[in-house]
């Protein structure tokens, strides 16, 4: 055995030590380790890969992009060093840090880094090329978790709710826990002007979560438009009074009052809204900001 193949061998069994530590959950002493190994072999990606991966569970996110950065520096091109640095600036939603480098892997491109290809050139409204990279993944494994519901998305934002229910409805048929996908297919089906489907996903999304603001706000507006101002306005309440400052729910509350002939509560509500420039144009704009803000707190 020669000397260079001796110190991968070593590096190796220190890493295994490494990872018995973590199993003991005894981080310091694996982060030790770790670091000795990159002193005695500093070209070794995978003692890199490991210790960003402990800092990463630690949420030291800084700690985790120096150490990738370095190693980066001193191994360019190393396939293993770009995808965990682009997965990190992907994960912490700096999607114009995380593109470039996933672009570096076209030789290297696993099923994760199409579909995190394709968020990006969806948040960019690119959606021939996002729909391009969920493609990829599909062709190979039709049943690939996230990839149904992010091409059904992808078809969302284009207008074309037909599809988009058709592929929401494949992934939550495969895993049926996703909140975001669920919206997603509840929204589509309600662009659709489908309101009967739309209402079930809603009440299933507040079943899941008695909490889910958007929710009791949608299950309330399609009550209204289907007649039904009494049912409406206890979702209409319920959800105000988890979020008291929202304009959607206060826009359709007066629409409400409107309807049922209680003028002067729908012209307060009205006024409020306008003193605070706060009326909402459509339903579109009011769907699109209530999906944008659950989908930013789900990234933290």
């Amino acid at each position: 055995m020669g000397l260079s193949e001796r110190s991968s061998e070593s590096a190796r069994i220190l890493i295994d030590e490494a990872v018995g530590f973590l199993g003991e959950d005894k981080p310091l002493h694996a982060m030790q380790i770790l670091r000795k190994v990159i002193a005695r072999d500093p070209d070794y990606a995978d003692a890199y890969l490991k210790l960003a991966e402990i800092y990463i569970g630690l949420r030291s996110y800084d700690a985790a992009e120096k150490l990738l950065t370095e190693a980066l520096e001193r191994m360019p091109g190393e396939y293993k060093l770009v995808y965990a640095l682009g997965s990190l600036y992907f994960n912490l939603g700096e999607m114009e840090r995380a593109l470039p480098l996933l672009r570096q892997l076209d030789s290297w491109r696993n099923p994760s880094v199409h579909l995190a290809l394709a968020t990006i050139f969806l948040e960019e409204n690119d959606f021939q090329e996002a729909a391009s990279e969920v493609k990829l993944v599909l062709r190979s494994d039709a049943k690939y978790p996230d990839a149904n519901g992010l091409l059904g998305r992808i078809y969302l934002k284009q207008n074309n709710f037909t599809n988009a229910t058709k592929y929401l409805k494949r992934e939550l048929a495969l895993n049926d826990s996703s909140v975001e996908f669920r919206l997603d297919l509840a929204t589509a089906f309600y662009l659709l002007g489908d309101l009967k489907e739309a209402l079930e996903e809603f009440t299933l999304l507040i079943d899941t979560d008695p909490e889910f603001f958007p929710g009791w706000l949608m299950c309330g507006k399609i009550l209204l438009e289907l007649g039904k101002p009494d049912e409406s306005e206890f979702y209409l309440t319920r959800a105000l009074s988890i979020n008291p400052r929202s304009a959607e729910v206060l826009q359709v509350l007066a629409n409400l009052y409107s309807t049922i002939g209680e003028v002067e509560k729908a012209r307060t509500i009205f006024d409020e809204l306008a003193e605070a420039d706060a009326i909402i144009e459509d339903d579109r704009e009011t769907l699109e900001r209530i999906s944008r803000i659950n989908r930013k707190r789900n990234r933290r």
